[in-house]
């Protein structure tokens, strides 16, 4: 196997991953798809909007993922296309530990919806964390008329769109924001999301975080 401890000097499989290319100023989001003894495969790697990044040749990286301890980061060269577009890379330097682990948040906007009582909200979210998410859907005309609108604490389906995977899982509604337009405002907590999930979401919230960290430094110089 790559050499060190496995979530510790190297991501695991499947672990959701943030990949930065050296003098780039976007991250973009991958998972592990295989861990070999001398390289890992991660999954093409998506930009904010969900599209592949192109592939450049022994191009310096840093994979972030999370590991137990915290947030975690590694630096890697890119080496080859193999299977359906997945990246093989090599580690090229020692990990290291970057951030406690936290339920941080941030702006993202992701494709979402929400569904009880057969009826279904779409809309984006507006920020997120592991621990829930922000969103504002598109107004429906059977909810307030027909349909109530959920309660305070009401359990939701939840649909969220993280580009290459999906998550489905329950959601409570915490509150309801003011608008003046016709858009619906909720505040959503996550119930029982499951290790991976989390370990997904983390990976997408703090690409996010690098990014604007990123955009912030290259207005500086």
């Amino acid at each position: 196997m790559v050499a060190g401890q496995p979530g510790v000097d190297h991501p695991v499989l499947d672990s959701a991953l943030s990949v930065m290319p050296l003098g780039q100023d976007q991250a973009l989001t991958s998972r592990v798809r295989q861990v070999t003894d001398t390289h890992l495969v991660i999954s093409s790697p998506r930009d904010g909007v969900g599209g592949p990044a192109p592939f450049v040749p022994d191009d310096m990286l840093d994979l972030s993922w999370q590991a137990e301890d915290g947030l975690r980061s590694v630096p890697a060269e890119s080496a080859a296309v193999v299977g359906r577009g997945d990246w093989k890379v090599r580690i090229t330097g020692p990990a290291s530990r970057i951030q406690r682990r936290d339920a941080v948040r941030a702006p993202i906007g992701l494709s979402i919806s929400v569904a009880w009582d057969r009826v279904v909200l779409t809309g984006s979210t507006v920020d997120l964390s592991e621990g829930g998410v922000l969103c504002v859907f598109r107004p429906n005309g059977d909810v307030g008329l027909h349909t109530p609108f959920p309660k305070r604490g009401q359990p939701l389906a939840l649909n969220l769109d993280l580009y290459s995977d999906v998550l489905d899982c329950n959601a409570l509604l915490v509150r309801r924001l003011p608008r003046e337009d016709q858009l619906l405002e909720w505040s959503l907590r996550f119930v029982d999301l499951p290790e991976p999930a989390a370990d997904l979401i983390r990976s997408h919230v703090f690409t996010a975080l690098r990014n604007a960290r990123a955009r912030g430094l290259s207005r500086m110089y």
